[in-house]
């Protein structure tokens, strides 16, 4: 959509920009020059041009800024054409002049009246258009003088060049109204998902031993995934002879169960005995495997021999930490690892106490860039988890907490910082927060009235939503705010022939 700043709006005489002095170019007379800003997606023209008289050669001197960056158009053709209302066209087209970013087209108008007025920009491949509506070509020079009489000076209009903006860092951005949803500041601590994170703990005292794939931090593993074995150690009260001797004792047991059962088996045959009794020499029998089998495996373990204790991974993910060391001793519920599944985060949003009662329904977070500062991340991909009902009285904050999608760049254990957005809105003129400074105990912004003429405003700040903050003051929908550059700006109120002559009026 495209958007106006002033069109056709009374200025000083071309001459104070070009320099030049006959009609044609467009200085002399009694007529002031007309001027224009107008915006389209892409670019951004002010232009400067005499009153369009019949039959007579105008110079529309244009200067064009890329919007994205404010920087001057420096390749390309500028096209300016008068449709009149029976579809006959005027037009003429120029490349850029000697100046970079400034285009000088001549145009004559071939008939009076009302006439709509167009530029279209080509370059780098794209195409600009700029219609700027109705404009008024007169039968003689007399009278376009009358009808543009020379505007009285305003005091409060500051001059600063479009040659100084494109050698400067500079841009703007129109004042909008809506609904502006609130947000407040918050640290946010980065967690796993409590279904996403395990330790993995030793069952019993022993020696680790690992194979040749070490499990290292930043490794992937798979949910039952065996990572390690542990051979146990003896315990309290245990030596290599009373393990030999519980070896002994089960085998000599189990031998026994077993010619038991045997037998028992050859007298059911005969009915001699219920079967009943062979049952339980069977159960005797299982029993007493058990236990030869229990024994074997602490025998087995025993400083590093046998298969030993698995050590296995309860869930996938990546390895976020490990104490692991093969050979070394570890106690029994000492933390061996930890694993993490990096697609299952939880951004936990800590509400300072003050600010706890402006939560409602928590609708996203906006968290701030570490490579750009003033940038936000909007956090529309985020799921509440939790709303935040308490206050943690340790901490006095309250936690709200935001499942992410899982394609996110957020790492376990960080800190960011953000904005909460409080689930309130208000509808509200908002400007972006970079265009606000504080001088002089005031609010102020400084508002783009024309390409080369700005005013100072005062303004009171509103509801602040991620990088927007609402305003009250004399700022009307569309209007141009500085968000970059606003101090030079400044600097040319105070000081302006440091910045070079605009044309304010």
């Amino acid at each position: 959509m495209k958007k106006y700043l002033l069109v056709l709006a009374p200025a000083l005489l071309l001459a104070a920009c070009s320099g030049a002095s006959n009609e044609t170019a467009g200085a002399g007379g009694g007529a002031a020059s007309v001027n224009f800003t107008h915006y389209s997606d892409l670019t951004e023209i002010f232009a400067e041009h005499r009153p369009l008289v019949v039959g007579k050669d105008r110079r529309f001197d244009a200067h064009v800024s890329w919007i994205g960056n404010y920087r001057a158009v420096t390749s390309g053709n500028l096209t300016v054409e008068l449709v009149h209302p029976d579809g006959s066209v005027d037009k003429g087209s120029a490349g850029v002049s000697e100046t970079p970013g400034i285009f000088r087209v001549l145009v004559k108008a071939s008939k009076t009246g009302k006439t709509k007025l167009r530029l279209t920009l080509k370059a780098d491949d794209k195409t600009s258009v700029h219609e700027l509506g109705p404009v008024q070509v007169y039968a003689t020079r007399e009278l376009a003088e009358k009808a543009n009489p020379e505007p009285p000076e305003n005091p409060n209009r500051i001059a600063f060049s479009k040659e100084v903006q494109w050698k400067i860092p500079f841009l703007t951005a129109a004042a909008t109204r809506g609904q502006l949803a609130e947000t407040i500041p918050v640290l946010i601590d980065v967690r796993f998902a409590p279904d996403a994170e395990a330790v993995i703990a030793a069952p019993v005292a022993g020696i680790l031993r690992t194979g040749s794939n070490f499990p290292a931090p930043g490794s992937s593993v798979r949910q039952g995934q065996q990572l390690a074995t542990l051979s146990a150690q003896l315990g309290a009260g245990e030596d290599v002879a009373s393990l030999d001797l519980g070896l002994a004792q089960a085998r000599i047991a189990a031998d026994a169960a077993r010619r038991d059962v045997s037998r028992l088996q050859g007298l059911y045959a005969q009915e001699a005995v219920p079967l009943r009794r062979l049952q339980e020499a069977q159960s005797s029998l299982r029993l007493a495997q058990a236990q030869l089998a229990a024994a074997s495996g602490r025998r087995g373990s025993l400083a590093g021999g046998g298969a030993g204790v698995p050590i296995v991974s309860p869930i996938s993910g990546l390895i976020v930490s490990s104490t692991l060391v093969r050979g070394s001793s570890v106690q029994a519920g000492a933390e061996l690892m930890r694993i993490g599944n990096p697609n299952a985060i939880w951004l936990v949003a800590r509400v300072p106490e003050a600010l706890a009662a402006k939560i409602g329904t928590p609708a996203g977070l906006d968290i701030k860039r570490f490579d750009q500062p003033e940038a936000l991340i909007a956090g529309q991909q985020l799921r509440l988890v939790s709303a935040g009902r308490f206050v943690d009285p340790a901490t006095r904050t309250m936690e709200v907490v935001f499942a992410s999608n899982g394609a996110n760049s957020f790492k376990p254990g960080s800190r960011l910082s953000g904005r909460l957005r409080t689930g309130n809105s208000a509808q509200s003129l908002a400007v972006p927060a970079a265009a606000i400074i504080e001088e002089g105990g005031q609010t102020v912004v400084y508002v783009q009235v024309a390409g080369e003429t700005f005013e100072r405003r005062i303004v009171s700040r509103g509801t602040i939503s991620g990088n927007l903050v609402g305003i009250i003051g004399d700022v009307k929908p569309g209007e141009r705010v500085v968000t970059v550059g606003a101090a030079a700006v400044r600097a040319a109120a105070a000081t302006p022939d440091a910045f070079g002559h605009g044309h304010a009026h």
